[in-house]
C-alpha cells in the first residue's frame, strides 16, 4: 500500500485507521460494516463507494481500481 500511496498521493487522499484505537478508526469500522482487518474502502470524489476488500490485497488489483478512478 505504502507504494501505491506514494505513487497516487497527489490525485488520490489516503488515510490509514486503527480499527482497535476507541476513536476514529474504530467509529469508522463500525459505520463501514467492516468484517474484520486490513480492510480497504474506496470512495470516489462524491463519497461514494466505488471499492471494498478484506485481508490481503493484490497491489495491482488495488491500482488498477485508483487508476479508474483518476480518469
Amino acid at each position: 500500500m505504502n507504494g501505491l500511496q506514494a505513487q497516487y498521493s497527489e490525485n488520490v487522499a489516503f488515510e490509514s485507521l486503527n480499527a482497535a484505537d476507541n476513536a476514529d478508526g474504530q467509529s469508522a469500522f463500525e459505520q463501514l460494516i467492516l468484517p474484520g482487518h486490513p480492510s480497504i474502502v474506496i470512495f470516489d470524489a462524491d463519497g461514494q463507494e466505488v471499492y471494498r476488500a478484506f485481508g490481503s490485497f493484490e497491489e495491482e488489483i488495488l491500482e488498477s481500481e485508483l487508476i479508474a478512478l483518476i480518469e
